[in-house]
C-alpha cells in the first residue's frame, strides 16, 4: 500500500476486542454495567447479555475463541456453543472474522430461585467481599491476542409482606341489623318502665 511521502505501509495485524454488555431490566437497552442506584433483577428474572467481538485490524482473524463465564445466581438458558455446567462457562468460536467486521451474540439466564440467594442479603451486588454476580467473558485470537470484559448487575430479593387481617365483622350487615334491633328493644322498654 503507497504511502504519502513514499515508502509502504503493511497492513495492520488483525486484532481482537469483545464487548460485553447487560440488559436494564427497566428500558430494555443494553449498558456496560447495572449498579447498586440502578433498576434492578429480581428472582426468576431472565437476564439478556449482548457480546460483540470485534476485529478492528485490516486482516482477518482466523479463530476467535470465546469463554463466557456465568456468575453465581445465574442459570444458564441460552446461547452459542456448548455450555459446561460443572464450571459455569460457555464456550464457542468465530471463524474467519474479516478485518473491520464486528460478530454479535446473545446469551441469556435465568436468576436462581429466591432460596438460593444468599440469605443474610435483600441486595446482592458486587462488592469487595461478594465477587458476584459479574458476568465475564474472555476471547483468544489464533493470532496470540486475547481481550476481557465484563458485566456487573445486582439481584433484589423479592419482600414478601404477610396479608393483613380483615378487621371488623365479616357479616357486617347483620350485625348493624343486630345493633339496631337491640337499640330498638332497650329504648322500648326504657319507654315501658317510664311509663
Amino acid at each position: 500500500m503507497p504511502v504519502y511521502g513514499g515508502g509502504v505501509s503493511c497492513p495492520k495485524q488483525g486484532e481482537v476486542l469483545v464487548d460485553k454488555k447487560v440488559r436494564n431490566p427497566a428500558t430494555g437497552f443494553y449498558v456496560d454495567n447495572l449498579g447498586p442506584s440502578d433498576p434492578k433483577y429480581r428472582p426468576q428474572q431472565i437476564v439478556s447479555f449482548q457480546i460483540s467481538v470485534k476485529n478492528p485490524g485490516e486482516t482477518a482473524i482466523d479463530k476467535i475463541t470465546v469463554t463466557d463465564t456465568l456468575p453465581k445466581f445465574l442459570d444458564y438458558m441460552s446461547g452459542p456453543g456448548t455450555y459446561d455446567g460443572a464450571n459455569g462457562k460457555l464456550n464457542w468460536e468465530v471463524s474467519n472474522l474479516a478485518g473491520g467486521d464486528t460478530q454479535v451474540f446473545e446469551v441469556k439466564g435465568r436468576i436462581s430461585h429466591q432460596a438460593k440467594l444468599p440469605v443474610d442479603r435483600n441486595v446482592i451486588c458486587p462488592t469487595n467481599e461478594l465477587a458476584q454476580p459479574i458476568n465475564i467473558v474472555d476471547v483468544s485470537a489464533s493470532n496470540g491476542q486475547t481481550d476481557r470484559d465484563e458485566a456487573r448487575y445486582c439481584i433484589e430479593k423479592e419482600v414478601i409482606v404477610p396479608k393483613v387481617p380483615e378487621a371488623g365483622p365479616e357479616n357486617w350487615l347483620i350485625s348493624i341489623t343486630g345493633l339496631i334491633t337491640s337499640l330498638g328493644i332497650g329504648l322500648k322498654l326504657r319507654k315501658s318502665k317510664s311509663s
